[in-house]
């Protein structure tokens, strides 16, 4: 039984020897990921009066050894269009949907224009987005956050390590030592998730004006439940742990 306990005991210390050594690879990743963040914002910083266009044009190639069009028509349906053939000439014209005297409307706030080209069997469709504009002050916003963010990932790491040393030097996980760098690790959790969903959302509305969509990760929220649980039965083990010590 003495050996058995060791045996996990030893297993454990070496879990955790393997562990320190891999935050200690992260954490000088995240730092440098800070170090690249914090210079591109000087230099944004330097230009922070200006405005930045964003025009985006996407292209798409369809081939077909049949009738493609006409396969579509199965599939497809438009008001007041018996043959989507009729929508695209023959002989390579092209039609720009959205414009006076044409069939095709759009339906879509980030698409401009779209293009179709039909020649024999082959279609040629190419989209144009709208302009999207946004000043580079907000640029500076976000890779601020952004530098935020990865400092209290910077931090969740560092405690992560003190956990693993923890467990390296431990008799048993069951002590005082591993539970209080636990609990560590799991407050440390909660900044980075808000800094984390913070900075998707600013990113993700960048262009959009003051609209931002904050979405909440449950994986996350998850993760931190468990570490809390986690918590609570490395307690109660500590607890029996003395209660036995006790006895004996």
């Amino acid at each position: 039984m003495k050996k058995s306990e060791n045996r996990a005991i030893n297993t454990i210390n070496i879990a955790g020897k393997v562990g320190r050594i891999i935050s200690v690879f992260l954490v000088i990743a995240v730092i440098t990921c800070m170090v690249i963040t914090g210079i591109l914002t000087a230099g944004v910083i330097r230009v922070a009066d200006q405005d930045i266009t964003v025009r985006v044009s996407r292209g798409i190639d369809i081939e077909s050894s049949g009738n493609f069009l006409e396969m579509l028509n199965s599939f497809i349906k438009i008001d007041g269009v018996d043959n989507l053939g009729d929508l695209v000439p023959e002989d390579g014209q092209v039609i720009s949907a959205g414009k006076e005297g044409k069939d095709i409307t759009i339906d879509d706030s980030d698409i401009s224009e779209i293009n179709v080209t039909r020649k024999g069997n082959a279609l040629t469709i190419n989209t144009k987005a709208n302009e999207t504009v946004f000043s580079v002050k907000r640029v500076i916003a976000n890779l601020v956050v952004t530098f935020v963010m990865l400092g209290t990932a910077a931090f969740t790491i560092h405690t992560v390590k003190w956990l693993m040393k923890a467990l390296e030097t431990c008799e048993t996980p069951f002590c005082e030592n591993v539970i209080k760098k636990m609990t560590l690790f799991a407050n440390s959790l909660i900044p980075v998730i808000i800094m984390n969903t913070l900075c998707n959302a600013m990113w993700n509305s960048l262009g959009k004006g003051l609209e931002m969509n904050l979405s909440v990760n449950l994986g996350s929220i998850l993760l931190v439940a468990v570490v809390y649980v986690l918590i609570v039965v490395f307690k109660y083990g500590a607890q029996l742990q003395q209660e036995s010590d006790e006895t004996l």
